[in-house]
């Protein structure tokens, strides 16, 4: 009987310790999908920016577009803002970009093929 006893307590002991490890891990599996989720058009609105950024400087500092991108979930659209940060040391402006969902009351202007020198 002791046998059994002590038995049942060292199988629980070790369900309680895996338990413990599994929770763990799906919180930080559950952690990286919303963050990829989350990222996924972002990251893509972010890259057509600095690629429109390659073609010449924006008309306003901040200038405001907008982009929509294919996610996984479906077609999102994103504000794309571009903002002159002063200079560099060559004096070449400085820009910065910034990607994020638009509001359900926001409609920029769509983002144009290329900046115009």
């Amino acid at each position: 009987m002791v046998l059994v006893l002590v038995f049942l307590a060292l199988m629980l002991s070790f369900y309680s310790v895996s338990q413990r490890q599994i929770a763990a891990l799906l919180r930080t599996e559950t952690v990286r999908t919303l963050q990829k989720e989350r990222d996924e058009g972002c990251i893509q609105a972010l890259g057509r920016g600095l690629d429109l950024l390659e073609t010449g400087f924006p008309p306003t500092s901040p200038y405001v577009c907008g982009v929509t991108i294919e996610t996984g979930a479906g077609p999102r659209s994103f504000t794309v803002t571009f903002g002159k940060e002063g200079t560099d040391a060559e004096g070449k402006p400085k820009w910065s970009v910034r990607a994020v969902p638009t509001g359900p009351l926001e409609s920029p202007q769509p983002m144009p093929a290329r900046f115009v020198p």
